[in-house]
């Protein structure tokens, strides 16, 4: 049991520590790369590359949340899955994609907005809507293809029996 809280929190701190450098970049003043046109190209990648992986973080955190407090969703798209929990693994899934995508959404739109407040920073849609566009295109890759589900799974197992060496 303290393995499984152990692996909760570890994911949760990891996504949280992501969640905090967004927002500490976020608030520095007269964050500029360059000064010419690669800077809003360099700043929209980087954007892109730290929402992606805030996703991708999100969604790991709630797998591994889901994972160890939820009886049924512990063979999670693994090949010994039983026929009558396909339907309702789909369904977490789904929710689970669907609740990341709002809550890193709003995370974007409450990071953005907190510029407004930084000395030569301000607000803009267009940088929201970057933020979106990633979320939205990681959402689509990882709905299509459940390796994050597997690799939560190894990961997990490595976790624990890391843990259990050390008793």
């Amino acid at each position: 049991m303290l393995q499984k809280f152990g692996h909760i929190l570890w994911a949760w701190g990891t996504t949280i520590l992501i969640a905090g450098v967004i927002y500490w970049i976020a608030t520095i003043p007269n964050f500029d790369v360059t000064s010419d046109a690669t800077n809003e190209v360099v700043k929209v990648v980087f954007k892109m590359l730290l929402y992606a992986l805030f996703f991708i973080l999100f969604y790991r955190s709630i797998i591994a949340t889901l994972k160890n407090t939820v009886q049924r969703l512990s063979g999670w798209r693994s090949k010994g899955e039983a026929v009558e929990d396909a339907e309702f693994v789909l369904i977490i899934e789904t929710m689970t994609v669907i609740t990341t995508i709002l809550s890193t959404t709003l995370f974007a739109v409450f990071e953005e907005y907190s510029q407004n407040f930084v000395t030569g920073r301000h607000a803009e849609v267009k940088d929201v809507l970057v933020s979106i566009m990633a979320i939205l295109l990681t959402a689509l890759v990882v709905y299509t293809m459940p390796v994050i589900g597997e690799l939560e799974v190894a990961i997990q197992h490595r976790f624990i029996n890391r843990h259990k060496g050390k008793k």
